[in-house]
């Protein structure tokens, strides 16, 4: 999910909380399909929010870039109706919103679609002046990520093809580049090891999530943990698709001054 807004910051007592952060539609079967999203009003003021969708995709980097709606051709905004399409919250009130997936027998060969569902206030005016903002004005806005996936299960297939060190002033990352190869949507997570080859101190990092779309091609940065000694270390990039997944490890030995 994303927060985002005008001044670049979220503050808890303004704005919104929404789940489930993703919906996952299946083109097999029925030709419309609705679920639930769940929205909650935490604010001491009445909340409006209005619902779109907006295409996405991941530049080399993995950062989401944003599109207008049917910009891309696996966008599944034009399939997507929201009801009610403006919602009103009074303060403190939880309610559901219908998400209604419209499936198109023409595109049963054409992969995973894929959207974002964006639910953005447009009383943030009336806020600011009930709290006696004076300087902000805060507007919220919550992505909600939209999967159509396809009759025909693919076989997952991802792989590590690259793995670099950058000097980054007076630190180091480390770049990982991830390919998915299959036709199929990835969620994974990327574990980073080093073991300093001289003492044979071994450091595991905490795993970051990697979800990839069909034929996404993109790089993973980590800086490298300040505390590690200056040496010559073996470090070890391992990505994790889940259960059913065989583990992908690429190795890399590099010097840190």
């Amino acid at each position: 999910m994303l927060c985002l807004t005008e001044i670049l910051f979220c503050q808890a007592q303004i704005g919104f909380q929404v789940s489930p952060a993703k919906l996952y539609f299946n083109q097999k079967g029925a030709t419309e399909q609705t679920l639930r999203l769940h929205v909650v009003n935490p604010m001491d003021t009445r909340l409006v929010l209005k619902a779109s969708c907006a295409d996405w995709r991941r530049d080399s980097t993995g950062t989401k870039e944003f599109f207008p709606a049917g910009a891309l051709p696996t966008s599944c905004c034009s399939l997507i109706q929201v009801t009610p399409s403006v919602i009103e919250l009074a303060p403190g009130e939880k309610r559901d919103i219908l998400v209604t997936m419209v499936a198109d027998p023409q595109r049963k060969s054409k992969g995973i679609l894929n959207g974002m569902l964006m639910l953005t206030q447009t009383n943030e005016q009336e806020v600011a002046r009930l709290k006696g903002a004076s300087q902000f004005i805060i507007r919220a806005e919550i992505g909600v990520h939209l999967y159509l996936l396809p009759d025909e299960s693919t076989q997952p297939d991802i792989a590590i093809t690259n793995v670099d060190v950058l000097q980054r002033g007076k630190g180091y990352q480390v770049k990982v580049q991830v390919h998915n190869n299959g036709g199929t949507l990835l969620e994974s997570h990327l574990r980073l090891e080093y073991l300093n080859l001289k003492t044979m101190q071994e450091l595991k990092t905490e795993a970051v999530p990697v979800n990839t779309m069909p034929k996404d091609l993109f790089n993973v940065t980590a800086d490298i943990p300040s505390t590690l000694a200056a040496g010559k270390y073996l470090i070890v990039a391992v990505l994790d698709s889940g259960p059913g997944q065989a583990l992908k490890v690429a190795e890399l030995e590099a010097e840190l001054k």
